[in-house]
Formats: C-alpha cells, structure tokens, sequence
C-alpha cells in the first residue's frame, strides 16, 4: 500500500488502482472495501481520490471529470479573487456537451463552447505535485458571458451593469484586465459582438 500513497493528492484511474494491488486475489473487492471504509473517494465510475490525505484540489478533480475540459467561469474569476460572494460550484468548459457532477467532494459543471475557441487563454497552473488546466482572468469572464444563456447585452451601457451590478465585479479588477487578450478571443469569430461589447466596456473603465 505504500505505492499507492504516493498518489496523494492525485486523481486515480481505476486501471491504477488495480496495478497497484496485484497482491490481492480480488481487487476490485479491494478497491470497493477501501471505498466503503471511507479510505477511497469515487469521484465518479473509474475515478477515485484517497481520503487519509489531503484530497486533490476540486480544479485538477474538474479536469479529470471531463475531459478535454478546462476551469473556468464563476470559479476561475474566485480564484482570481474577482468575485465578491463564494462560490460553490466548480465550473469548466469543455468540448462536447455539457454535463455536471456531484461527488462527496463537490460539484461540477461543464459548458460546452466550439473547438476553435476552446484552445485560447489558457494556464497550466502548478499546485503540490500536479498541475491543472485554468482560463486565464480574461478568458474566464469572456468564458461565463459566452455561455450564460439567454443574455442579451446590446449596449456598452448594459454590459457595464451586468459586470459591476449583477455579477458585482469590482472596478479596480476589471481595469487589470487585459483587453488586447481578449481581442485575439474575438478573432475565434464566436460571438464577436458580445465579446467586442465587452472591449468596449472595459475601454469606458479606462476614460
């Protein structure tokens, strides 16, 4: 068991869970024992965390969930430090369609968005021995604007309210950010109007 101890803070495949207690007639009998006793988390079929450590973070845990996928939205922008109030919800985007999961561990959700734009801004970010795949700040906010559905922002007036008063970003952080990143996004040529709306709005900050 000592080899498996080694995966502390790491999510593990359940094809490494049985390479690595070959001295065990039955494994998975194994494997679910240790699940029961509460010494194995199942992040999801096939997917596990050990518990008698400290548990992987909930952002390589999203990247493993559903994969490609990278965090971002709501919880990138708290990562960040943007956002005012907590949040609970471990959102990502992905390739594909969108899905979540719920685990002891938490909950996760996963927005769908188009191969071309999926790839840009983003950040390996490293944490203990493993590393896992964030929106950088800009892409995060591009990210939750693009897929909220049904928002309307049809003015460089109504995207300033939705990011100071419904989403209650704070001024100071939003000039930090950085608006020539965002244009390589509109160049993606997915929703260009809002994101250039977004540009636009930033740029008011600026004045």
């Amino acid at each position: 068991m000592e080899a498996l101890s080694a995966l502390a803070h790491q999510v593990i495949p359940h094809s490494t869970l049985i390479s690595l207690l070959t001295d065990y007639a039955r494994p998975n009998d194994k494997i679910n024992r240790m699940s029961h006793q509460g010494e194995l988390i199942a992040l999801k079929k096939g997917l596990y965390a050990l518990t008698n450590t400290r548990s992987p973070s909930k952002e390589l845990i999203a990247n493993h969930l559903s994969g490609p996928s990278y965090v971002s939205r709501q919880w990138a922008l708290a990562y960040y430090g943007f956002m005012a109030e907590q949040v609970t919800e471990v959102t990502s985007m992905c390739i594909g369609r969108s899905q979540q999961f719920e685990n002891a561990l938490g909950r996760f959700s996963y927005h769908a968005i188009p191969a071309h734009y999926y790839s840009l801004g983003l950040h390996s970010q490293q944490q203990q021995d493993s590393a896992f795949i964030i929106a950088t700040r800009e892409k995060a906010l591009c990210d939750l604007l693009v897929s909220t559905r049904y928002l309307r922002l049809q003015s460089t007036s109504a995207v300033l309210r939705y990011l100071l008063e419904d989403l209650r970003l704070d001024e100071d952080d939003l000039l930090t950010l950085n608006t020539q990143a965002i244009a390589t996004f509109i160049e993606a040529g997915y929703k260009t109007n809002l994101l250039t709306q977004l540009v636009d709005a930033l740029e008011v900050l600026h004045d």
